[in-house]
């Protein structure tokens, strides 16, 4: 059995020494740390060993693969009181059809695929940031005319795209500053570390962890707010595979399909005030807005970010 044949029951039934020896195995094929080593977690009543790995600053985190079924069927959702409340109320304001309607037509559909294991960096990457030393002219230049206006700051952000962190000393921990990358340029950026971004569906097997509910950490959601309101919760936890993924309807990324991104809607339902149920639904799993991607990938399309997923592919 190769490293990417590796199915989540297969890894789940190794026993501790064995699933170590198999993630330094794995770490010392493709130039990586286990930095933390094996940890047993719950996520939603669910039970995982995570492994994580690092290579170059990125963690990574272990995504085993098989032959799981994706997509969310509509019929069998069964939402709440307050769930069909909150959609009534959107879909007499904005004229939507029946609830298992609307959400059929805004998931994937479900299907069965074949994907292998695979390594998925813990959080999104973003290649329209690029990292500046402390002693960047762009850094000195920010600090030099903000003179007053850091005092007692924590995070400082520039008109033109610079953003300065500081310590409690009042030094700078990091600067990054704002580029503008197409997606060609996003991608090619990965590929030349040796990484890609996820397809379609590795976004939502590594989103959704083999989860069939609604969103990945079951059907439910709070009826008195939308996610962004929310400083605490599910959507605010790891997943099951110890991913930082599917947390905020703002963060959509991008897959290798142009028209297909993943994860929320650029915050449009949010922002809109369209309604709590729907904007809570753009962090379900098989979340998929049509429109907006194919927006994002038409000429009139605009971002001020690219998030990408970079996953490493095991050999």
């Amino acid at each position: 059995m190769t490293y990417a044949d590796l199915t989540c029951a297969q890894w789940n039934d190794l026993s501790d020494g064995a699933a170590h020896r198999l993630a330094e195995e794995i770490a010392d094929r493709h130039g990586l740390t286990v930095p933390v080593g094996l940890q047993d977690t719950v996520y939603a009543g669910r039970s995982h060993r995570v492994a994580l790995f690092e290579r170059n600053g990125m963690r990574f985190a272990l995504v085993p693969g098989g032959r799981p079924t994706l997509g969310h069927d509509a019929v069998c959702f069964r939402p709440t009181s307050d769930q069909l409340a909150s959609y009534a109320d959107s879909a007499e304001e904005y004229g939507l059809p029946s609830l298992a309607e609307y959400v059929d037509a805004m998931t994937s559909p479900v299907r069965t695929v074949e994907l292998p294991a695979m390594l998925v960096a813990v959080e999104a990457f973003d290649p329209c940031q690029v990292s500046l030393a402390p002693d960047d002219p762009r850094v000195l230049k920010l600090l030099a005319s903000a003179g007053d206006q850091l005092d007692g700051v924590s995070t400082f952000r520039s008109a033109g795209g610079l953003t300065v962190e500081f310590d409690q000393t009042g030094q700078v921990a990091k600067a990054r500053a704002a580029t503008d990358v197409s997606h060609d340029e996003a991608m090619a950026q990965l590929a030349s570390a040796g990484l890609r971004t996820t397809t379609a569906d590795e976004w939502e097997w590594a989103c959704g962890a083999g989860a069939t509910t609604l969103f990945c950490w079951g059907d439910d959601c709070p009826a008195d707010g939308y996610p962004y309101d929310y400083k605490t919760g599910m959507h605010h936890e790891t997943n099951l595979w110890g991913l930082a993924i599917g947390q905020d309807p703002y963060k959509h990324e991008a897959t290798t399909e142009r028209t297909i991104v993943c994860g929320g809607d650029g915050g449009s339902t949010t922002c809109g005030g369209s309604g709590f149920f729907l904007g809570w639904l753009a962090l379900a799993t098989a979340y998929r807005d049509k429109e907006f991607g194919q927006w994002l990938a038409s000429d009139d399309g605009y971002a001020e970010e690219i998030l990408t997923r970079p996953v490493l592919e095991l050999s």
